[in-house]
């Protein structure tokens, strides 16, 4: 009895061969070139299918009598069907050297950019490069060893960015677990537990379930956190750059208040413009009707919207556990908000610590004990 081993992926896939991808619309689309093949753990992979005698084979067809796989690593037989070989890992599956492997570490050795497309990968990610602006990466936890641009940078665990961040107002990055970056420079950082950054934080937002630690400056923009934020050398900068700080919310839920806030703004705006065109006359005014019932109906969604996320259990923390450590100096327009207690910081202070107390902000020396 002859068997001919049936692939359930791509074997001739080549990353120096990829083409972008076409949409059901027709539109070619530059950003998506299917740079890996994702396979989850326990999917199957390839299985040995029964021929007779006098099929007529392919010449690269593989045959076998007994069932020998050529696997390598991150696969496994199906303890079912002896027949079947599925992942034994979550990753990226390729045919190398005769080899079926699945790797669970994708590990791109230049930049994301046109020549590679977004990578979307159910492993762990490692860029040897940077992220050139307007792409996307995700994965499980990713690391990018160059410059992260104004692109989406999510990771589902870690996240880490030791080239550093320069956003341009338009990056966005996300972990599910911790981030680290070298520095960061005007762009969107979230992480449901921890973000630490060894350098300089410039003019960003800043998201951190939990801790937030700036080994060098936080000057600019703003930091919301659960916990502790600490800055070790310089909180806030000189001129006119505003440095808020808010702590004892939970910061997701403080990003998805802003964004509603910025729909009910469009929503306001919207009905205003149909007031004002309804004014010109009869058949405008009806014209602006549907509209107005849209708008009308959109902004009453908005708000319940925003109610349901303020009663959420999570929204609020212990005020009294929450820390602003600052063994460094305290610069000018530094904002610092604890619940619903705000403090203009004074300038100048140096090592302190500020935090909540009787229904205010209350500040004290040293920073940290000894």
């Amino acid at each position: 009895m002859r068997y001919v081993l049936q692939f359930h992926f791509d074997p001739d896939f080549e990353q120096h061969r990829l083409r972008p991808k076409t949409r059901v619309d027709g539109r070619v689309d530059q950003f998506d070139l299917g740079f890996a093949q994702n396979v989850a753990a326990g999917q199957m992979l390839a299985e040995w299918v029964e021929v007779r005698p006098d099929t007529a084979l392919e010449s690269e067809a593989i045959v076998s009598e007994n069932f020998a796989f050529p696997c390598g690593a991150g696969c496994r037989i199906d303890p079912r069907d002896p027949r079947s070989l599925v992942a034994a890992v979550n990753g990226h599956v390729s045919y190398v050297d005769g080899r079926i492997t699945v790797h669970d570490t994708l590990t791109v050795g230049r930049d994301i950019d046109f020549h590679t497309g977004n990578i979307v990968a159910i492993g762990d990610v490692l860029i040897g490069g940077g992220i050139r602006s307007g792409f996307e990466v995700s994965g499980r936890n990713v690391t990018v060893r160059g410059t992260v641009e104004a692109c989406r940078l999510t990771g589902r665990g870690d996240v880490a960015c030791p080239g550093g961040i320069q956003g341009a107002n338009r990056a966005s990055i996300r972990a599910g677990k911790s981030l680290r970056a070298r520095f960061c420079e005007t762009a969107s950082l979230h992480a449901k537990q921890n973000i630490l950054i060894d350098g300089a934080s410039m003019h960003c937002r800043l998201y951190a379930g939990e801790k937030l630690a700036v080994k060098g400056r936080l000057v600019g923009g703003e930091a919301y956190c659960g916990e502790a934020i600490y800055v070790g050398e310089r909180l806030g900068g000189g001129g006119q750059s505003q440095t808020r700080l808010l702590l004892g919310y939970e910061p997701e839920i403080i990003s998805r208040d802003h964004h509603l806030k910025g729909l009910v703004r469009e929503a306001l705006l919207e009905i205003a413009d149909c007031h004002e065109n309804a004014r010109r006359g009869e058949a405008q005014a009806a014209e602006c009707e549907p509209l107005l019932e849209r708008a009308l109906a959109r902004l009453e969604l908005l708000k319940l919207q925003l109610r349901a996320l303020w009663s959420h259990p999570a929204a609020l923390r212990h005020f009294s556990a929450c820390r602003v450590i600052v063994p460094g100096v305290v610069g000018a327009n530094v904002e610092i908000g604890i619940g619903e207690a705000v403090l203009q910081a004074p300038e100048g202070a140096r090592d302190v610590v500020f935090r909540y107390e009787d229904g205010e902000i209350c500040m004290q020396s040293p920073a940290l004990h000894k």
